[in-house]
């Protein structure tokens, strides 16, 4: 990931290096010399839009060791919002363009991929013509499958390329880039849009004077009105940027409890890394419900402290700890965590044991994982119903069959309280997942989808189970106690 330094703004959480163009040349020709991956993005309203809704590319964008800002759009909102002055609009044709003319100097390999088979033939000719001293190292078109991914990583490593430039339109473009970036092995890789157009002559750049005046975008949709629809995307952008906090925020305070506002993707990530780091790590789902129980037991309080990655699983934690002050950006609920924890260990071959349920919900849950999951490696299964002999059995079981991951279902607190007495199981990852076995066995539906969105499928459980409305107190008791503290927090501020 990208170190921050002076030169690095934020806008709505994605960064963005307030460089020349010059600059930016500079800094990729060190990129090169380095012989390690890096990559760079070009930022402009329309994909911070897409990014915030798509958090694959919001998290290339955030990894990315060099933003530099290609749209208008961005350098206004950066003066009216942020009263910050970006000192150079850096687009992508034009630094495709200064990267050309410096590989030709430096005698750099390329690599071209992306763009309809005519258009590349068109960009490689060109490129030769125009660049000759640079070294066209391989090139491809961008109508391949996923499937086909991992060959073409494997041929563009072995062309040995300085730079790669993908033009396949974004966000293709920036996830082939994060996704391949080790395997390619290039010292520096960028996503270039529509530049193979221009290179090619399919399109015609606004005249310079048009350019100067910020105008480019205007030139471009009275030549293609069908761009129309970016345009009206303006407000959604000014949208974005008002309601998002300027910098990301990594983690967030809560009580003390240290929660994470990565991504799902991005807390995968990290699980799959305490996996390959061994030892034993613990991740909290933790809800409002939890919470409540959390104060009022120092012991689950402690354990939740002390916990390795806690995610904000409800609605709830959402709500105090903007009462509180901070924003949680990603909610990530446990069933869908504990469901990318079992794609994760089916990819990369990882043992998981299942803990927790009545017999007959857990035996129709492993089939449903079985089911949906055919490649995944299960250590053994165990339902939460067990004396201490059977315990000490389980123990066995999860040590002998060398699992990578435990799922442990047997209600907030509980599930947590017996991970963290037996830690010594060599598992290194486990997680609680609450009544997750429930929803895998089809004994309980999931909320509708429009209903998760809204944050109320709290609401939904509770109608369809109406067992939950014993759970009311917690949930009352974890409101008075946000309140209470967001009072105690303005008297101290007074």
């Amino acid at each position: 990931m990208a170190e921050t330094d002076q030169h690095r703004l934020w806008i709505a959480g994605i960064p963005v290096d307030n460089v020349t163009l010059d600059e930016a040349v500079e800094r990729i020709t060190g990129f090169v010399s380095s012989r390690t991956p890096h990559f760079g993005v070009a930022i402009n309203p329309e994909k911070i839009i897409k990014a915030k809704g798509d958090s694959e590319l919001e998290q290339a964008l955030v990894q990315s060791d060099f933003n530099f800002c290609d749209g208008i759009g961005v350098i206004w909102a950066m003066r009216v919002f942020y009263r910050q002055r970006i000192r150079e609009r850096v687009t992508g044709v034009d630094l495709f363009l200064r990267l050309l003319e410096a590989a030709n100097e430096h005698g750099w390999r390329l690599y071209l991929l992306g763009g309809r088979p005519h258009v590349l033939e068109k960009v490689v000719t060109t490129v030769r013509e125009q660049f000759p001293k640079a070294t066209i190292a391989g090139s491809y078109h961008g109508y391949f499958s996923a499937h086909e991914e991992p060959g073409l990583a494997e041929t563009i490593a072995a062309s040995h390329a300085d730079l790669i430039f993908v033009g396949m339109g974004s966000p293709k473009q920036e996830n082939f880039i994060k996704g391949n970036l080790a395997a390619m092995n290039v010292p520096f890789a960028m996503g270039v849009g529509g530049s193979y157009n221009v290179l090619s002559g399919e399109y015609r750049r606004a005249p310079a004077a048009v350019q100067r005046m910020g105008l480019e975008w205007f030139y471009r949709f009275v030549l293609d009105p069908k761009r129309l629809p970016r345009i009206l995307s303006l407000p959604r952008f000014v949208g974005i940027v008002m309601r998002s906090p300027r910098q990301r925020v990594e983690t967030v305070d809560f009580f003390g409890i240290t929660i994470s506002n990565k991504s799902l993707g991005e807390v995968v990530a990290v699980a799959d890394n305490y996996i390959r780091d061994g030892g034993a790590h613990l991740v909290v789902t933790l809800n409002g419900e939890m919470a409540a129980r959390a104060f009022k037991d120092a012991q689950f309080l402690d354990i939740v402290r002390r916990a390795d990655l806690v995610v904000a699983d409800g609605v709830g934690v959402v709500w105090g700890a903007r009462m509180l002050g901070s924003r949680i950006q990603k909610r990530i609920p446990g069933i869908e965590f504990a469901g990318a924890l079992l794609e994760l260990a089916e990819q990369r071959g990882y043992q998981v044991y299942l803990l927790g349920a009545q017999p007959d919900i857990l035996e129709r849950a492993v089939a449903s994982v079985r089911s949906k999951y055919p490649g995944l490696k299960l250590a053994g299964y165990h339902s939460g119903y067990f004396d201490e002999a059977g315990e000490q059995r389980i123990v066995d079981d999860i040590r002998n069959g060398h699992a990578s991951i435990l799922l442990v279902g047997m209600g907030g607190g509980i599930q947590e309280k017996w991970i963290w007495a037996h830690r010594d199981l060599g598992v290194p990852l486990s997680m609680g997942v609450g009544g997750t076995f429930d929803v895998w066995s089809g004994s309980v539906r999931r909320a509708p989808k429009v209903v998760q969105k809204t944050g109320t499928e709290w609401l939904y459980r509770l109608v369809v189970q109406p067992s939950r409305f014993r759970r009311i107190g917690n949930i009352m008791y974890f409101i008075v106690r946000v309140l209470g503290q967001r009072r105690s927090n303005r008297s101290a501020d007074g």
